[in-house]
């Protein structure tokens, strides 16, 4: 399907020192239903003339510019004055953005540095900003659009959600439902693995578009469809889906912004059913991810983090014979955690995590990455499951709080 092309310019020199730029997805998902893809992202320093170098190149490229960042009231903030000089326009002082600073910030006289953030890019309109200082702007030129944005996200994410979003619709005329985009998260498969078992999906499909994002153990295969009309557009995706989960089975856990703690705690919440952990290489990340979730204290009752073997035998209760016969890091010693953790916090189900995070402490029997997973739960045998992580330290203690968290789901429902 044809995009309307983005470039999204973030500015700040911090950005190309000592901060990484994370705002590329995040405004990719919000441009991708109204029918517009990033083509390019720039990050450039706080340097007016690079400014209104990239602008004008993006201006010469793409339908629709984005900027995101210098629009504070210290001395390094230069995006306005860049724009500005790009455009061959003036800054002028609006009365009206006045108005607004005094009443927002019970202020008689603004300080020197709020009336910077009244200066506005003649002929713009400008946008409200209901946590912070800077307002937003959008300039049309003929068939283009720039929209002028402050850098945090809490402040240019509901600029962007409300006034923008209807501006970008009305200009372009977006039609409500045209493109829709469906992100289907994935669990226990790679990025390879998933692309395989969906390529008759995209050969079917073809005139979609398809992105694969993988993470630690969990893969979001995203897609978007077009069509005359929103009921079209909607039959199409749901043919799509239909397609996709008779494939990928229970491996999908769910869709958009549904997280695995998330689904896992729904789950608990619907059955009326409790859990407990015992964690050893993941350090407490299986039960700092679901206390994540709001109204947890609903269905997780508690954990042990038992590193070391002295608290797996003493805190636990896992025998001693256990860690002699089969080691910490064995399918025995997880099932024991697993088991010992439901007995002790008296819940309907237990997981537990034992394995060899890295980098050091591996052997050519056991090397580093291997993981042993247990879930033991009433009424049903306690399964134990095994997994060799390639990666960083960081990375294997992720893998693994995804895999137990993907167990638990598939045996709760």
């Amino acid at each position: 399907m044809d995009f309307k092309k983005v470039e999204l310019i973030c500015t700040g020199s911090e950005l190309v020192s000592s901060k990484n730029n994370r705002y590329v997805p995040l405004f990719a998902a919000k441009l991708r239903p109204l029918g517009f893809r990033i083509y390019r992202e720039h990050s450039v320093g706080d340097d007016l003339k690079a400014i209104a170098r990239i602008v004008n190149c993006g201006l010469d490229n793409a339908d629709l510019v984005i900027t995101c960042g210098g629009l504070g009231p210290t001395f390094d903030d230069l995006t306005r004055q860049g724009l500005a000089k790009a455009l061959d326009r003036k800054l002028v002082y609006s009365k009206y953005a006045e108005q607004i600073l005094k009443a927002d910030y019970k202020l008689s006289e603004l300080p020197p540095n709020f009336k910077n953030q009244c200066l506005i890019i003649d002929g713009a309109k400008m946008v409200e900003n209901a946590n912070g200082t800077a307002f937003g702007q959008i300039i049309t030129l003929a068939k283009k659009m720039i929209i002028v944005l402050p850098g945090p996200q809490n402040e240019w994410t509901p600029m962007f959600d409300g006034f923008i979003t209807d501006a970008i619709k009305e200009f372009f005329k977006v039609r409500e439902g045209t493109v829709q985009t469906l992100r289907l998260k994935i669990a226990d498969l790679w990025e390879v693995q998933t692309e395989k078992l969906l390529e008759p999906v995209m050969r079917k499909f073809h005139d979609a578009d398809y992105t694969i994002l993988a993470g630690p153990n969990i893969v979001e295969f995203s897609f978007t469809v077009s069509g005359q009309t929103s009921a079209e557009t909607g039959e199409k995706l749901s043919a799509m889906e239909k397609a996709c989960r008779k494939i990928l089975g229970d491996r999908i856990y769910g869709t958009g912004e549904n997280t695995l703690e998330g689904t896992v705690g729904a789950l608990l919440k619907k059955k009326k059913a409790t859990v407990a952990l015992a964690e050893s290489c993941t350090g407490g990340a299986v039960a700092d991810a679901l206390t994540d979730v709001p109204g947890s204290s609903a269905y997780f009752c508690g954990g042990v983090t038992a590193y070391s073997n002295r608290a797996k035998t003493e805190i636990l209760g896992v025998k001693k014979s256990t860690l002699q016969k089969h080691g910490a890091v064995s399918a025995e010693c997880a099932a024991a955690m697993a088991e010992q953790a439901r007995s002790l916090f008296k819940t309907d189900y237990a997981a537990a995590v034992t394995g060899i995070a890295g980098p050091d402490g591996g052997t050519e029997e056991k090397p580093v990455g291997l993981v042993y997973f247990a879930v033991a739960g009433a009424g049903m045998k306690t399964r134990t499951f095994t997994r060799n992580f390639r990666s960083t330290r960081a990375q294997i203690k992720r893998c693994a709080v995804n895999f137990i968290l993907d167990a638990l789901r598939k045996i709760i429902q």
